[in-house]
């Protein structure tokens, strides 16, 4: 396997995972609305959107 595969691999994989803990924290503060709980919203989401950026940038 090449190495940019294996990067693209791990790349999905830490995606995935971005996802899964952006679903979390979403439910999270959907069960109780605070200030914690929207901040944590705030830094998943920041996570999601650099690692697709990420991703997008290794396709071009």
């Amino acid at each position: 396997m090449s190495p940019t595969v294996a990067s693209l691999d791990q790349l999905d994989h830490d995606i995935s995972a971005a996802y899964i803990a952006l679903r979390i924290a979403r439910s999270a503060y959907d069960r109780c609305p605070s200030a914690e709980n929207s901040r944590a919203v705030d830094q998943a989401e920041t996570c999601v959107d650099r690692l697709l950026d990420e991703r997008f940038a290794v396709q071009g």
